[in-house]
Formats: structure tokens, C-alpha cells, sequence
């Protein structure tokens, strides 16, 4: 049996880390004529991202029109974790870090050791002078090079999210399609608290932790903080604190309440095995010694594990 002063002791303990709990808990506020000055892209003020870099595993697309016969080059290529692409019988070429312009160049030099500039479409006759010109491979309409599909570059969504995880970005998307596309928030999160966290690209100085408030953009129509999604942004939104308290609380109450059916299952457990040993003339006979009532055995009590 757990004595009153223990339970008290673990009463005034819980509310103590409720107290610690609650107060560790600050709502997110948006700075609604500060970011509505920026020039953050978000819904109404999109802009476009910068040209792509192609990363593994993204997939692309080659296709030379005129290659060696019974050689050709066509379909789509996987982008390998070492950056390269497999042309097959051409060998390989390192494409990681390019855009698509350069990934193009670069596989025309490669296909200049095995084919000839004009197959490649790296000479054209000039229909007014008939003379034959150099055309620079990014311009070179015999051989294709594009992006099947792109694999590399995603944001991330966190938190009570209904599906979380990790999204592709195709540049139009905003932090209401995000939501969306992540199955929407759960009854436990806290649509008060969302924040887009915005990682600082390569020679910026720190990143940034934008705001979201998710009741002006629903409600009211405001687009000021539905920022457009750019690839490695997280979009994190947080649960709820009294549902972060609830579970607090039934964390640190666990051991209490296990040690408490502990002492019940043993209590319960003695005074089982007492009652079988009890003797049977004793409960049911006259035999002196037996506690009756009116010729009816009395049964011995079990006491009650629980505190009073």
C-alpha cells in the first residue's frame, strides 16, 4: 500500500513539470507588417527558381538523332549516386552540379570522340552563302538532352501533419499547398504554432525562421505569409501544449501507476493463496475454532490495496 504522503508528494510534482511544461510553451507570432514588406515570394508574388542543377537521383532524357548504326542513343538515363549517366556503348559522363545547358555541352564533347560534327549538329550550312558554320553544342538541335524527372530537390513538411514527410517541389508550390499535399493538420497540432524554417544557402550568413499564420491565410484570405515553397525548406508545425502536457504527464505517472498494480496484483495474489489454504471445515463446518454466523462461514476480507 502506497501511504497518502507519496501520492502527495507525486501530485505536487506533476503539477511542478506541468507548470516548467506550460510555461516553455510561446505561441509563434507573425510579424505581419514586417514580412508584408519584404520581398519574401509568396502566393500573388511568386518568382521563379533559378536554373536547374542536375543532382542524383533525378532522370534525364538523351537522345541523339543520327548515332552509329545499330548504337542509339535514346530513352531516359538515371542520374548514378557517383553523378554520372550511362550512354550505353558511349560510356559514362559526370553530370552532377551542371544545369541542363551545360549537362548538354558536356555530352557533346564526350560523343565527339566516336561521332562526327555533323551528326551532332555542331556544323550547319548557311543557306545564303552555302558555306558550312559552327553552331555551339547548347545550340545544337540534333541531340536532346532534358529532364525526365526531377528527383533531387524536395522540401520537407514535419509535425502533426496528417502524411509527413518529404515532398518533391516543381517551383509553384506555397505553404497551403504543402499543407494540403501533407494530408492536412491533425486534432493534436497547434495551427497557431507553424513555422517555415528556410536553410542559408551557400555564403549567406543564417537561416531563416519564417512564421505562419495559418487562420489569416484560410480565414481572411491574406496571402502575406503563404511564402512559396523553395527546395529544403521545412515546414514544421507543432502539437498542441496541453496535448505535449498530457503526454508529459502520463510519462512521468507510468512508474507511479505500475508500481501501484504491482502492489495490488501481489496483495490480491497473498490473500487468494490464504483463502485456498483456509480450512474447509473451518469455512463450512461447526468445527470449534471456525468463525461462523449463523451457521454461514464468515470469509476473511481482502484488504484494499489502494490508498486511503
Amino acid at each position: 500500500m502506497i501511504p497518502r504522503k507519496a501520492w502527495r508528494s507525486f501530485l505536487i510534482m506533476s503539477a511542478g513539470f506541468c507548470a516548467l511544461w506550460l510555461s516553455g510553451c510561446q505561441t509563434v507570432r507573425t510579424p505581419e507588417e514586417t514580412i508584408a514588406d519584404s520581398n519574401i515570394p509568396r502566393e500573388l508574388s511568386k518568382t521563379t527558381l533559378p536554373p536547374y542543377v542536375i543532382e542524383p537521383p533525378d532522370i534525364l532524357l538523351v537522345e541523339v538523332l543520327e548515332a552509329l548504326p545499330g548504337r542509339p542513343i535514346q530513352g531516359e538515363r538515371l542520374v548514378r549516386p557517383d553523378g554520372t549517366i550511362s550512354l550505353g556503348f558511349y560510356g559514362d559522363v559526370y553530370v552532377a552540379g551542371l544545369t541542363i545547358s551545360e549537362a548538354k555541352e558536356k555530352v557533346i564533347a564526350h560523343l565527339r570522340k566516336y561521332l562526327n560534327d555533323e551528326p551532332l549538329g555542331l556544323i550547319q550550312e548557311d543557306e545564303e552563302t552555302r558555306e558550312f558554320k559552327a553552331v555551339p553544342p547548347a545550340e545544337s538541335n540534333r541531340v536532346v538532352v532534358d529532364v525526365a524527372a526531377y528527383n533531387s530537390k524536395f522540401y520537407y513538411v514535419q509535425g502533426d501533419f496528417g502524411a509527413p514527410g518529404r515532398l518533391p517541389i516543381t517551383g509553384n508550390e506555397t505553404v497551403l499547398d504543402a499543407i494540403q499535399f501533407a494530408g492536412g493538420l491533425m486534432p493534436t497540432a497547434a495551427p497557431q504554432n507553424i513555422r517555415l524554417v528556410r536553410p542559408a544557402p551557400p555564403g549567406a550568413c543564417c537561416e531563416q525562421i519564417l512564421p505562419v499564420n495559418l487562420a489569416a491565410i484560410v480565414n481572411a484570405g491574406d496571402p502575406t505569409t503563404n511564402y512559396q515553397m523553395m527546395p529544403g525548406d521545412r515546414l514544421m508545425v507543432y502539437r498542441d501544449p496541453i496535448v505535449r502536457t498530457t503526454i508529459f504527464l502520463e510519462r512521468i505517472a507510468a512508474p507511479f501507476f505500475t508500481v501501484v498494480n504491482g502492489v495490488q496484483s501481489y496483495s490480491f495474489a497473498a490473500n487468494s493463496v490464504r483463502y485456498l489454504n483456509y480450512p474447509i471445515g473451518g469455512l463450512y463446518g461447526n468445527t470449534s475454532g471456525s468463525a461462523t454466523t449463523s451457521g454461514r462461514p464468515v470469509v476473511p476480507a481482502i484488504p484494499s490495496a489502494l490508498p486511503r
